[in-house]
């Protein structure tokens, strides 16, 4: 008997926009990163899509204009609420970004920083490319098994 097609929970909007907006405030290092945690959560621990639709669905959106990472999560809202579950999922992810952005924008803004916090970014630049590391190395694991042209196309 053959397993039954993943399914999406049905968590209400509040508790979606909730679940997005840790998405937004934990994935740091990029889309390959964010894209790493969503698959990592969202597919592989609670299986709301198997992995070959998650493979169809992020190749789309890497051929399309736009961050990839935002436009699955508004996917993933989509899948779990409908039209008014992907915006508040993309709302919501784009949120602790966009919010970052403005504060740091307003402090960098004609002020020099000082020596501390210069060296807490510096450590938290290696962080970040360690996070990055580990979501390329999963995202890799999942979408290449064992096919050497795949390989050799990915290393390229």
């Amino acid at each position: 008997m053959a397993d039954a097609a993943p399914t999406p929970p049905r968590p209400t909007l509040p508790a979606l926009g909730l679940r997005f907006l840790r998405f937004g405030a934990l994935a740091w290092g990029g889309p390959v990163a964010q894209i790493g945690a969503l698959h990592h959560e969202l597919v592989v621990r609670e299986r709301w899509v198997d992995e070959r639709r998650f493979r169809q669905v992020l190749a789309v959106y890497q051929a399309l204009p736009g961050p990839e990472a935002t436009e699955m999560c508004i996917w993933f809202g989509t899948l779990a609420r409908g039209r008014l579950g992907g915006l508040v999922a993309g709302l919501a992810f784009v949120l602790p970004g966009l919010s970052l952005m403005l504060l740091a924008s307003w402090l960098l803004l004609g002020r020099e920083w000082p020596p501390l916090l210069s060296a807490a970014f510096t450590g938290l630049q290696a962080a970040v490319v360690a996070l990055v590391a580990r979501a390329a190395w999963r995202l890799w694991r999942s979408a290449v098994h064992g096919d050497a042209a795949l390989r050799g196309i990915a290393i390229v």
